[in-house]
């Protein structure tokens, strides 16, 4: 298992040093392999389509400003991760100063609202409404989770973190990541069945 781990990580670090020296076209690779990885997350985490474009927009600045100082001591995933997170909860502070309502962000509804596959032949109408409605429950309750409970929460259940890899991108003991997970899992099934949803 550590080996096949190893294997995945090292077109990784072929990339970040041609990125490092100055491969343009290393750095639009990277961008592509992680685009939608960082955008989801920040997706989940914000629970609206523009401000998470705009965040993940941003990811990619900053990565290509830091590419140099980024030594590669953690993967380039839980770098790109830290960078989405810290500028999500940028976002969300900057919006509540401004007074705007802050769209929305949630979990036991992932089951059914995320994974659950429609049948072979594609969702009914009456499906894929009623499918959107719960992502659209989801993302609210999401929302309502401290920023720390939440950003563990995504990372875990949307983009499948490992809990060390988590701990490195929210800088955090993994013990403090798996308390986390619980604390948000337990306020988000506590407010699930305040909705009657489960």
């Amino acid at each position: 298992m550590e080996l096949l781990k190893e294997i995945e990580d090292r077109p990784d670090q072929g990339l970040l040093e041609r990125c490092q020296d100055g491969d343009t076209d290393a750095f639009d690779e990277l961008v592509n392999r992680y685009k939608n990885r960082v955008y989801n997350v920040a997706y989940r985490f914000l629970g609206n389509h523009e401000d998470a474009q705009d965040v993940a927009q941003e990811v990619f600045i900053r990565a290509y400003k830091g590419i140099q100082k980024f030594k590669g001591a953690a993967k380039v995933s839980t770098w790109l991760h830290s960078i989405t997170g810290n500028l999500a909860k940028n976002r969300i502070r900057d919006s509540r100063r401004k007074g705007r309502d802050q769209g929305t962000s949630i979990e036991a509804l992932v089951e059914r609202s995320v994974h659950e596959p429609f049948a072979d032949h594609g969702p009914t109408p009456d499906e894929a409404a009623q499918k959107g409605e719960l992502d659209e429950v989801l993302q609210r309750c999401l929302g309502e989770l401290p920023e720390h409970y939440r950003m563990a929460f995504v990372l875990r259940t949307f983009d499948g973190l490992s809990y060390e890899e988590i701990a490195d991108a929210m800088d955090c003991p993994p013990g403090t990541v798996k308390s986390r997970l619980n604390q948000a899992r337990t306020l988000l099934r506590d407010r699930l069945k305040e909705l009657a949803l489960i």
